[in-house]
């Protein structure tokens, strides 16, 4: 996550460290206030620096006293002066830091693995659909072919007949043509007798 330096709470560590607050309720009082580990890590080293390097504090910067007598809500002064970071303290922001990451990191590979789960189910719903479009064109391949051979049937059966009907014609058409012939000499020596 990224963040802009202003955004880091130093001076409220400033604040709360003049106040008698130890490490460990400043970083307990920055979560509650909606802080990151990882922006109160980089607050808590850049207030360090500042208070080892003598760079003075900025103007209008009026640490508030020591509470005296009762105890700052939800703090209580300790010996630790905030001069440094103990080990401890410093493991407890790593492993707040290191599991925001493996949150996000967990969030992210959660995304990664219902995206594949998605393409997996639309792959299959593909693989489904070109089997059925392989199994409809096995089909009208099939039928295709079977009327082409109901086709080739129905022509060899029309060529059987015009082969017959040809012998028919081949046999009936002189006696036809010889019956004509003798009907139009008959009709020619009937229009040449006299009534």
């Amino acid at each position: 996550m990224a963040y802009k330096p202003n955004d880091l709470p130093v001076d409220q560590i400033r604040a709360m460290r003049a106040r008698g607050f130890d490490n460990n309720q400043i970083v307990q009082a920055l979560q509650r206030n909606g802080y990151s580990s990882t922006q109160i890590f980089d607050a808590l080293n850049q207030a360090d620096l500042v208070a080892g390097s003598g760079i003075p504090e900025p103007p209008g910067f009026a640490p508030a006293p020591p509470p005296q007598g009762g105890s700052a809500p939800d703090a209580a002064p300790a010996a630790d002066s905030g001069a440094g970071i103990s080990s401890e303290e410093v493991e407890e922001l790593v492993e707040s830091v290191i599991s925001e990451k493996w949150d996000e990191l967990s969030k992210d590979i959660n995304k990664i693995v219902e995206w594949k789960a998605d393409v997996e189910t639309k792959l299959i719903k593909l693989d489904q659909r070109l089997e059925s479009i392989k199994d409809d064109f096995d089909k009208l391949h099939q039928a295709i072919i079977g009327k082409i051979g109901e086709y080739d049937k129905n022509i060899l059966e029309v060529g059987a007949e015009i082969k017959a009907m040809e012998k028919v014609f081949s046999k009936v058409l002189p006696v036809f043509t010889e019956n004509v012939n003798e009907l139009s000499r008959i009709t020619q020596n009937i229009k040449k007798k006299p009534e």
